[in-house]
């Protein structure tokens, strides 16, 4: 099942069930169970936002291999779902896009054993892509920017002292990357001119710092977090911007009352959350995110004008506003 939020673009749509249809090939060899697990979480409704940036960048190009462009989108998914599967090992999460984890269900070593199974999947798919051996080594150092993010969230879990430029590093890395990586390797495998892929790569980065922001928003303010359980980060003492806005408030009791509760309780986590809407937290964090997507929109407005920039403007949009 795709994600109805390219329902309205239907040749991208189109092109994204070829794109899950080229990842489920990939998980045949495996046996079940685990090939059926990994099945539920691609077909559970993903949003998809990493190969759909790839596919529309591919389009302001010049060399267009239909092939090549899927296999290639089918690549960054597959990332991403490796690391998905990865967090929630981390974070010990019992539900993903609204279905069991693979961990809840297999345990953590074979859930590691998948999501590392998925990364060689990613690096086969990427070198049978790439025309030129500097595509492959943007790809590993992408990645590295990527694992470094993840890393960087160490210093801000149940860091009463956490700032905001810590997160936006951390994000820049753990989500970001992979955006921008997604939306320049589309143009690079496009053969675009190198104005094209500059301003993919920007428009990449910001979207995914947005789209995170929006992310972590949603977790305080919707009822069910993309599938998750509403506050989990803040139960897993995942500190984001929201609360992190709240803890740098001038006079806030908040880093007290967080340093005399280590283990938080249901309560208390629902208290937390009404101090961080009430203290504008999440007016603030609203206030980042869009200021992220407008430097989006405005680079997509130097693309040539065509209906994928067109596309691009919409969907970014669109991500800002999400409820989901």
């Amino acid at each position: 099942m795709i994600n109805s939020l390219w329902a309205k673009i239907p040749e991208l749509n189109e092109q994204l069930e070829q794109v899950q249809e080229t990842i489920l090939e990939q998980i045949k060899p495996l046996n079940e169970p685990i090939a059926g697990l990994i099945k539920q979480q691609i077909t559970s409704g993903g949003k998809m936002i990493r190969p759909a940036c790839l596919l529309l960048f591919s389009e302001f190009g010049p060399y267009q291999n239909t092939k090549q462009k899927l296999q290639a989108a089918a690549a960054m998914e597959v990332l991403h779902l490796a690391t998905l599967i990865h967090d929630d090992v981390i974070d010990d999460s019992n539900l993903r896009r609204n279905v069991p984890t693979i961990q809840v269900q297999l345990g953590d070593r074979n859930a590691v054993y998948a999501g590392d199974y998925l990364l060689t999947v990613y690096f086969e798919l990427i070198s049978q892509v790439a025309n030129q051996q500097q595509e492959v080594v943007y790809n590993a150092r992408s990645i590295k920017k990527i694992l470094r993010g993840e890393l960087d969230q160490l210093q801000i879990n149940r860091n009463i002292d956490a700032t905001v430029k810590m997160y936006l590093r951390e994000i820049s890395g753990k989500t970001a990357q992979l955006i921008e990586l997604s939306a320049q390797f589309g143009a690079m495998l496009a053969q675009s001119n190198q104005h094209i892929i500059h301003k993919a790569r920007f428009i990449g980065h910001n979207l995914g710092m947005a789209f995170q922001i929006q992310d972590d928003i949603l977790d305080y303010s919707g009822s069910a977090h993309l599938g998750k359980p509403r506050l989990e980060d803040l139960k897993n003492g995942v500190y984001t911007l929201p609360l992190i806005y709240t803890l740098r408030q001038k006079n806030s009791q908040l880093p007290q009352f967080l340093k005399q509760h280590p283990q938080l309780t249901d309560t208390q986590i629902q208290q937390i959350a009404q101090i961080v809407v009430e203290q504008g937290g999440m007016q603030a964090a609203q206030a980042l995110a869009r200021k992220y997507t407008n430097k989006a929109i405005a680079l997509i407005a130097e693309l040539p004008n065509n209906k994928y920039r067109y596309y691009l403007k919409q969907i970014t949009k669109e991500l800002l506003q999400r409820q989901q």
